[in-house]
């Protein structure tokens, strides 16, 4: 589940869902019908990268903010359609979906700041170590499962 947090930039505040784990970053608003004036979500990202979103899922237009690591808005994308890709023309670390027309007024420059109203897990980056040793293990089982079939028991 999403942690939840307040997002202030100017004289404007979203009430926003914070998505930090995998599969909140996947899900995202896709599939949501609608939200409510005031509300979106924030996307934490772990570090600061190129960040291609996709609102193939979205049912209604989004404005977008991408965010640096010192809550800086990088770029704004106003009134995006569902089905459009956006990707960041420098490194962000977070971006915010909010119902189109809400960042009015709110230009690239302008700084931020999130409080977070429930503990909140931050993406790590990359760790290799565990898949790694998950499909090192996994390919031992098959070892051992072909030599089993193999050789039949005599």
């Amino acid at each position: 589940m999403a942690g939840q947090a307040n997002v202030n930039i100017e004289d404007k505040q979203w009430a926003v869902a914070f998505a930090s784990t995998p599969s909140e970053l996947v899900q995202g608003l896709g599939g949501i019908p609608e939200i409510s004036q005031g509300t979106g979500m924030l996307f934490d990202l772990g570090f600061g990268q190129i960040i291609t979103v996709t609102t193939e899922p979205m049912l209604f237009p989004l404005d977008i903010a991408f965010f640096s690591e010192e809550l800086v808005i990088t770029e704004i994308y106003r009134n995006i359609q569902p089905g459009y890709l956006v990707t960041s023309n420098s490194p962000a670390r977070y971006f915010l979906e909010v119902n189109a027309g809400e960042f009015a007024g709110i230009n690239s420059g302008s700084q931020a700041s999130f409080e977070f109203l429930t503990p909140v897990s931050t993406v790590a980056s990359s760790d290799w170590v565990t898949p790694m040793i998950s499909f090192m293990g996994f390919t031992l089982m098959v070892f051992f499962a072909a030599g089993m079939v193999a050789r039949p028991w005599q």
